[in-house]
């Protein structure tokens, strides 16, 4: 049977198009014109009778019918890829670009890196941190995470878990300092807060019914990161995120005088373009990431019943 397929040149400048959502960027890449990758595009959209990108503000995007041919096509791609390496004797390699929260990143990823690198040797990571939501369209990105509903157009979002927030201190604070029996008791110590933590202090005071103690009275710094390590060298007591600092609240190095947590209602999301959430390397991240949360989470409930059960 013989097959009626477009051309493999018009096909290899779609599928860069579609991955970069540029005709330039395919171009360069390509190393032919824009005008060369516009032309592939044209030809393969007479072949199908069909638009398959539209412009937008920032660059090109499939449409619906474009998104299944990309989808096709990409997944070909890397099937021969797969074949020509097999048949060279060689290991295929995938690379994964994400991007996330820098406390995240500092404080929960980083560390477990090692465990996807070792489950998945073929998979090479770039990782990258702001604070800023991810834009698919701009940043050079596979996945990210970002925090909210879950509800965002045009991304598929995975939800991992709900932040809950609660005081913690080091050990020596406690035993060299006043002692904190209830909350009332804090304000006798220094309050450790980035600026994104001081109205997620107000928040957790009032719901344990403080008043009279001004957070921003305390020690401020740039990011939570640094509040966590300052709060683990016996600076004074922060606001911490139970899951960021599981690994110090079970070996001990931090310890929650109260078991009180204040839950937020934005949950912490993977996402990646609807295209994309098929691809091998993005599920192969997706599972290993949940499962790993999941651990977390029932490593601290096991050893921090109280706030294993609070949160």
């Amino acid at each position: 049977m013989r097959h009626r397929l477009p051309s493999l040149n018009a096909l290899r400048a779609f599928e860069a198009a579609g991955r970069h959502g540029s005709f330039s960027e395919a171009a360069q890449e390509l190393s032919v014109t824009p005008g060369a990758v516009s032309r592939q595009i044209a030809l393969l959209e007479a072949h199908f009778a069909c638009r398959l990108f539209t412009r937008q503000r920032r660059g090109m995007a499939p449409t619906e019918k474009g998104h299944h041919l990309l989808r096709a096509v990409s997944e070909a791609f890397e099937r021969i890829d797969a074949a020509a390496l097999h048949l060279r004797g060689e290991q295929p390699t995938s690379r994964l670009s994400f991007r996330v929260y820098p406390t995240f990143a500092t404080e929960w990823l980083v560390p477990r890196l090692s465990v996807f690198r070792a489950a998945h040797p073929e998979i090479d990571f770039r990782l990258t941190t702001s604070l800023q939501p991810v834009d698919f369209e701009s940043d050079e990105a596979d996945l990210g995470i970002l925090q909210g509903p879950g509800d965002w157009p045009h991304l598929h979002a995975d939800q991992l878990f709900f932040p809950s927030f609660l005081p913690v201190c080091s050990p020596a604070l406690l035993e060299r300092g006043p002692p904190l029996r209830t909350p009332q008791d804090l304000r006798y110590h220094t309050l450790l807060y980035s600026s994104i933590q001081a109205p997620m202090w107000q928040a957790w005071l009032a719901k344990a019914g403080v008043g009279g103690i001004d957070p921003e009275r305390g020690s401020l710094f740039e990011n939570s990161s640094l509040s966590y390590r300052a709060a683990r060298e016996g600076m004074g007591v922060v606001l911490g995120q139970r899951l960021f600092l599981a690994d110090d609240l079970i070996a001990g190095r931090l310890v929650a005088p109260f078991d009180l947590v204040l839950d937020s209602r934005q949950a912490y999301c993977l996402v990646c373009p609807h295209r994309r959430a098929g691809d091998a390397p993005i599920v192969a991240f997706r599972r290993w990431l949940t499962a790993e949360i999941a651990v977390t989470e029932a490593r601290i409930g096991a050893s921090l019943p109280a706030l294993g059960a609070a949160g």
